[in-house]
């Protein structure tokens, strides 16, 4: 096995390829890493239903139709979705809003440039729909990237996965696990090699295959100037919490107790949702191992429970940007093998001034797994960010009861739920778990490990 070990050392390299890596690497230094794209845009009534069909025709194929083919943007598009929402006094007034919610890599600008570069044939049979969208004279390029700019809203909180890891890297790591497998189904006696011997062998393959070499380098990560930034962010955002808290605890405990005097007069939706109304939304679920979520509500009135939303997604905000981001969502054992969590991307936006908010998620398995881990293992989470809502079930202290009622938070998700009509994800057949053990899987390619880490090691390719 030494000649093995030695032969690492000395594989030729393609220079094509070693060009490739150093031209990403110098990449990561300058990108940001996953950015929430929220895309909402006014319909003009008379052009929904045609809107519709045309959501209808991308859903049959998201990534190769010939509107709006998402596959085009497979280097940076991790999920994307369409919806129509209804303003706050539909049906009365009519205020359908285009919803189009995508998580990518890299700056949001740069994402919409491709998407205008690319597809402005498909964009304009979608956004041509909505209102003020440039008349034919005028769809310039730059025209229709001002006009996507202009309906770009901010996401009050964001969860990523696992800040940092790509689309490419996911779908590259996936192509090396396969590889993997492949050549281990070519071995004769594999058995009669130690775990150490056989790691060696597999890394010796990977040295000389010229599709799989680039995995003997760690991935590309964020930048050290975005850590450094956002080392300073941190500390700087913690401090100013610890002061304000010293200087203003008093006010918060008043402003809990005003909160918990107004929970005890909140109305509690108590009805279920249509039948008819919950198999629609089925209906839309369990075509890959991922499944996607969205649900819009109104805020109970008044400044005091706006003011409280607001505070708490800042919060959450701050939270899922510098402390779970890496597989962990606030703690929360909503989690597969090796302690992943199955949640992918989460959003929350503000809507109609502060009057409504929208979530949307990305995740694995099925909503009613979904909903019993998040009731099981972290009801007080959903009750601090959800309790604001109109309808929701009845909170105590903000943190207690509410979610704890399964049946009456079942309801209420069902009535807040929305149709998604268009959902694309690149790696349907990829759960968080399947990711996190690929990129182990690359990892374990790099530095020494004793006979039992390696034994470990190479059941992550069974």
């Amino acid at each position: 096995m030494t000649s093995l070990v030695t032969h690492l050392t000395s594989v030729p390299r393609e220079t094509t390829g070693l060009l490739n890596r150093l031209k990403e690497k110098a990449k990561g230094f300058l990108d940001m890493p996953q950015n929430a794209i929220n895309l909402f845009v006014p319909i003009e009534e008379d052009k929904e239903p045609a809107l519709r069909e045309v959501l209808e025709a991308l859903q049959e194929d998201t990534h190769h139709n010939a509107i709006l083919p998402l596959a085009h943007f497979s280097d940076s598009l991790h999920f994307a979705r369409f919806l129509i929402y209804e303003g706050p006094e539909h049906p009365k007034v009519y205020g359908s809003y285009l919803v189009f919610i995508a998580n990518v890599d890299g700056p949001v600008d740069s994402f919409l440039q491709q998407l205008v570069h690319k597809s402005s044939a498909g964009l304009d049979a979608i956004f041509s729909a909505c209102r003020n969208y440039p008349p034919k004279s005028k769809r310039t390029r730059n025209a229709r990237m001002k006009y996507l700019q202009q309906h770009l809203l901010p996401a009050q909180a964001f969860y990523v996965n696992t800040i940092g890891r790509g689309v490419k890297q996911i779908q590259d790591e996936e192509r090396l696990r396969q590889g993997l497998q492949e050549y281990l189904n070519t071995l004769s006696h594999p058995v009669e090699l130690s775990a150490t011997e056989l790691r060696l062998q597999i890394i010796n393959h990977v040295a000389k295959s010229p599709d799989l070499f680039w995995a003997l380098e760690p991935p590309v990560r964020p930048s050290l100037l975005w850590k450094a930034k956002e080392n300073l962010r941190f500390i700087t955002l913690a401090g100013l919490g610890v002061v304000v808290v010293t200087f203003t605890w008093p006010l918060i405990l008043g402003w809990v107790v005003v909160v918990q005097i107004k929970e005890m007069g909140d109305e509690e939706l108590t009805d279920r949702a249509s039948l008819e109304r919950l198999n629609q939304l089925r209906a839309d679920e369990d075509f890959a191992v991922h499944n996607q979520f969205s649900a819009a509500g109104s805020l109970k009135p008044g400044l005091i429970r706006r003011l409280t939303a607001r505070s708490v997604l800042s919060l959450a905000q701050f939270s899922l940007r510098h402390v779970f981001n890496n597989g962990d969502l606030a703690g929360i054992p909503l989690l597969g093998l090796d302690g992943v969590d199955t949640i992918h991307f989460a959003h929350w936006i503000m809507l109609d001034n502060d009057q409504r908010l929208l979530f949307a998620s990305n995740y694995d398995g099925s909503l009613e797994s979904y909903m019993v881990d998040f009731i099981d293992k972290v009801s007080w989470g959903l009750n601090v960010v959800f309790s604001n809502g109109q309808g929701y079930p009845r909170t105590n202290w903000l943190f207690f009861d509410g979610a704890r009622n399964e049946q009456r938070f079942k309801d209420y998700l069902g009535h807040h739920q929305l149709s998604t009509l268009v959902w694309h994800a690149p790696y349907k057949h990829l759960s968080a778990v399947n990711i996190a053990n690929n990129a182990k899987i690359r990892a374990g390619l790099r530095g020494r490990m004793n006979e039992k880490q390696a034994k470990a090691w190479l059941q992550r390719l069974s």
